[in-house]
């Protein structure tokens, strides 16, 4: 799914339910929805065990591709040329 990000979030906590640590990014994004008229917005979290390189090197306005797995969450991203 190919979204643009309009605001980061650093994100490091223990979880309550698990009580393991959850860190990463949760991207506010915008992209293209038919079911939408005009554009749609989501907040996507991207956990460190993905290893994705650069992850805290993009900044709003980058252009992002998003993947995910059979389960709904996200399983790999690449940044995409403006």
């Amino acid at each position: 799914m190919k979204v643009k990000v309009f605001g980061v979030q650093n994100v490091d906590y223990v979880s309550k339910r698990t009580n393991e640590p959850v860190k990463g990014r949760t991207f506010h994004c915008i992209f293209k929805d038919p079911q939408v008229v005009g554009d749609a917005v989501d907040a996507i979290f991207v956990s460190d065990r993905l290893s994705i390189p650069g992850l805290y090197d993009i900044q709003p306005g980058a252009a992002l591709d998003i993947e995910y797995n059979s389960r709904g969450s996200v399983c790999g991203v690449q940044v995409m040329p403006k």
